[in-house]
């Protein structure tokens, strides 16, 4: 798979490590109220591994289309009228692979959640911890990454 200098598969780590805590931060609540069972691991490990499956289709189709722009752009010197013009010609092509990546990811979440609630295998709430704690440990993740200067 080609890579582009801003891929962001290398911050999958940080958030699956996330997810992980996240996720015994529940289970020890649960615990701690008397109400653990199966469900509650069934539900953090569901929560946690489509929060980590929705970043890592995020970052594929971003440097899917990232690499086909810059495929499309070349080597080529431009002058500023002429890479104006091809960026507003190649725009759109990068943010309809964006929304396509965006309705899949909410339908994949929104599938996740629906399931988590349909059946008696997952704990709904238990489900919906880790995905709603994706936006708080990406911006956790780079805070981290750059307090270290990565």
């Amino acid at each position: 798979m080609k890579t582009n200098k801003y891929s962001s598969y290398g911050d999958i780590p940080y958030l699956a490590i996330g997810e992980f805590i996240i996720s015994l931060i529940v289970i020890l609540v649960f615990i701690a109220i008397e109400k653990f069972d199966f469900k509650i691991i069934s539900g953090v490990l569901l929560g946690s591994i489509v929060t980590i499956l929705n970043f890592f289709i995020l970052s594929y189709s971003v440097n899917k289309a990232l690499d086909k722009f810059i495929d499309l752009r070349g080597d080529k010197e431009m002058s500023e009228e002429e890479a104006e013009k091809f960026a507003k010609a190649n725009s759109l092509k990068v943010q309809n692979e964006v929304s396509k990546s965006y309705i899949l990811r909410t339908a994949l979440m929104t599938g996740c959640l629906v399931l988590a609630f349909i059946t008696k295998l997952f704990n709904p709430i238990a489900t919906l911890i880790p995905l709603a704690m994706y936006k708080p440990l990406l911006y956790a993740t780079q805070f981290i990454k750059n307090k270290r200067g990565e």
